[in-house]
């Protein structure tokens, strides 16, 4: 571990040496390199956990560049996760970055999800969502999940076992697609919550997102704290405890 790297981290009372080692054990895969994608991976590349997995099967385009900083002008057209995986190793060389290019579908999330600690989730995909939902539940693994639209953003973070699910939360209905306009602010503020959320995992503390949505409203400038409940007829974490028992 690079003491001097991360020591303005190291001093805070709630990190210290030890949980920071913790994180130079962790790794995380970040499901999506977009807007969301991006505030993410850098705070976790920052912060010095030590496998960052980038799964994304996306181009980089023009328009991707108002909210989706980790891409630039000369990244159009080149893959996201090898834009994304070129400046996470400019900018922190001493962990591993492991680009995924695919999206994550029923074929290969299990596979993917299964070689990582915590999952980050942040493409809008319904279908996408609940696969990865699905399949974190049976692996037993944790995920943060962040989406924008307009002015207005969302996280929560889902703890199997412990807490409710997405389809709780969303249902497993597949609603129509449909393309979410967004800015910089609304997801760099939900990236560095659903990034707070898996930190405050791999430390070992309380989450205080596991259990709550938390949205965020750019023209007033408020956060919201709901709590939400798991549903006991729930299609996915219901059935999994059901199996498990």
């Amino acid at each position: 571990m690079n003491s001097e790297r991360y020591i303005r981290q190291i001093e805070i009372p709630e990190i210290g040496e030890d949980r920071q080692s913790l994180l130079e054990d962790a790794s995380v895969l970040v499901i999506g390199a977009g807007g969301v994608g991006t505030t993410v991976l850098y705070d976790l590349a920052a912060a010095g956990v030590g496998t960052i997995g980038i799964a994304d099967h996306e181009i980089v385009k023009m328009s991707n560049l108002n909210r989706q900083f980790i891409h630039f002008e000369e990244d159009i057209g080149s893959l996201k996760v090898h834009s994304a995986a070129k400046k996470l190793r400019q900018f922190n060389s001493e962990i591993n970055i492991i680009p995924h290019a695919t999206a994550v579908n029923k074929d290969n999330a299990y596979e993917l999800i299964s070689q990582y600690d915590v999952v980050v989730l942040t493409v809008d995909n319904a279908q996408a969502r609940m696969i990865v939902n699905e399949a974190c539940v049976e692996l037993g693994k944790p995920f943060a999940y962040g989406q924008c639209g307009g002015v207005i953003g969302a996280c929560c973070f889902v703890e199997p076992g412990k807490t409710p699910c997405l389809a709780c939360i969303y249902g497993t209905a597949e609603p129509p697609e449909e393309r979410f306009s967004s800015c910089s602010p609304v997801v760099s503020v939900i990236g560095g919550l659903a990034s707070a959320a898996v930190l405050s995992h791999l430390f070992g503390k309380e989450n205080p997102l596991a259990g709550n949505i938390i949205t965020y409203n750019a023209t007033t400038a408020t956060f919201e704290k709901i709590p939400v409940e798991k549903k006991k007829d729930c299609a996915i974490c219901a059935v999994q405890e059901d199996t498990e028992a």
